[in-house]
């Protein structure tokens, strides 16, 4: 008498491991997307507000744009001291009063968080700060992946 696990055994439970793996990966997948998109769109909400305090006190948006014209003067890297977030650019912003926030991480996909004066949402001019999304296509090439904030 042999002792041990024949190979018809050995197949059933690899089959078992396969459809329980095949049934998982993908909710995990799915998880961890949502989880991107719940980050994302939190720390937009962070940066608005650092976005608007910013141009409450200077009257200009990131990068020095005025805020009563509304362009094509995108910025996008809002990590950046021409942003005027967290440090300031004495020469594009008067009055500033920041920091207006400690940091500007990167997204969850591993870009840098964007301003748009001029971004098209269903035909109309809006300024918001964004991400490109999973994806990672953007300046000014908008897609349903994107994840962003209407400044108002």
């Amino acid at each position: 008498m042999r002792r041990g696990f024949t190979v018809i055994e050995m197949a059933v439970v690899m089959a078992l491991v396969l459809v329980l793996a095949g049934l998982a990966i993908p909710r995990f997948v799915k998880i961890r997307q949502e989880s991107h998109l719940k980050r994302a769109q939190s720390e937009l909400q962070l940066i608005s507000q650092a976005v608007l305090q910013l141009a409450w006190d200077t009257g200009k948006w990131p990068g020095g744009i005025s805020r009563a014209v509304q362009g094509d003067a995108e910025l996008w890297d809002l990590s950046t001291d021409k942003a005027g977030l967290t440090k300031v650019d004495a020469a594009l912003f008067k009055n500033w009063q920041g920091p207006y926030i400690d940091g500007v991480p990167l997204d969850p996909w591993g870009s840098p968080y964007f301003f748009d004066p001029d971004y098209t949402i269903a035909g109309t001019m809006q300024a918001v700060v964004g991400s490109f999304g999973p994806n990672k296509v953007g300046r000014n090439l908008y897609d349903n992946d994107n994840v962003f904030v209407v400044l108002k």
